[in-house]
C-alpha cells in the first residue's frame, strides 16, 4: 500500500526547470491525500502565473502513477491558494539556491 511518505518521496524526482530544485523541497506540495477512490495531490506555485504550472502538475502525475504502479487513480490540482513564499523551503533548497537558512 502507498502511503504519503512514499507519495512525498516519488514527488522529489520533479526538478522546476526554472529554479532546479525539487517541488518537494521548494514547498510546493500543499497536501497528499490517499484514499479508497485514489492519490490525491495539491500543489501550489511560486506565482500565480508560473509558466511551469502544467509541466509540474504534469509530471507529479507521472511520478506518482508510476510509484502507484498504474494501480490507482492519480488526481493533481493546482491551487490558487495558499501563496507560496521563501519559508516553505526545505533547510536543502535555500542552501542549493544560497539563501540563509
Amino acid at each position: 500500500m502507498l502511503t504519503e511518505d512514499h507519495v512525498r518521496e516519488a514527488l522529489r524526482q520533479v526538478i522546476d526547470p526554472d529554479i532546479g530544485v525539487n517541488i518537494v523541497d521548494l514547498g510546493l506540495v500543499e497536501a497528499i491525500r490517499i484514499a479508497p477512490e485514489g492519490i490525491y495531490v495539491d500543489l501550489i506555485m511560486t506565482t500565480p502565473a508560473c509558466p511551469q504550472s502544467t509541466y509540474l502538475s504534469d509530471e507529479s502525475e507521472r511520478v506518482v502513477r508510476g510509484a502507484a504502479n498504474g494501480d490507482a487513480r492519480v488526481s493533481v490540482t493546482v491551487l490558487d491558494s495558499p501563496f507560496w513564499e521563501p519559508a516553505r523551503m526545505s533547510a536543502a533548497a535555500k542552501t542549493i539556491m544560497g539563501w540563509p537558512g
